[in-house]
């Protein structure tokens, strides 16, 4: 199962999108969601993904991030991803992910950047 709270940050242009739970095939097409919605908003620059209470994601969900991430690039916009769980941030580091995501300790670096 999986919650996720979408929060926006008009005066960053941007927007949070918390992750509670797996992403795993449920999860995922809810979060594609998600960040589709986000991605397709004109009025949005950043879209951060909070993954600090997800502590799994299958080969699916990483799939997905990856093509959401190309397709942030390919429209001029960022997606990003913030305190990651230890669980993530291992598998980001192992598949080598964790250098071809941008991924800060929390979004103010992501504002930032």
């Amino acid at each position: 199962m999986i919650n996720l709270d979408k929060q926006e940050i008009p005066e960053k242009r941007g927007v949070i999108i918390s992750v509670d739970g797996k992403i795993d095939t449920n999860g995922t097409e809810a979060l594609r969601e998600k960040i589709r919605e986000s991605l397709d908003d004109v009025e949005l620059r950043y879209v951060v993904i909070n993954l600090a209470k997800c502590d799994f994601i299958t080969s699916v969900g990483l799939g997905m991030l990856v093509g959401a991430h190309k397709k942030a690039n390919a429209i001029g916009k960022k997606l990003a991803f913030v305190e990651l769980h230890k669980n993530i941030e291992s598998i980001f580091r192992i598949t080598n992910l964790y250098t071809f995501f941008h991924v800060s300790s929390g979004p103010d670096q992501v504002w930032g950047e």
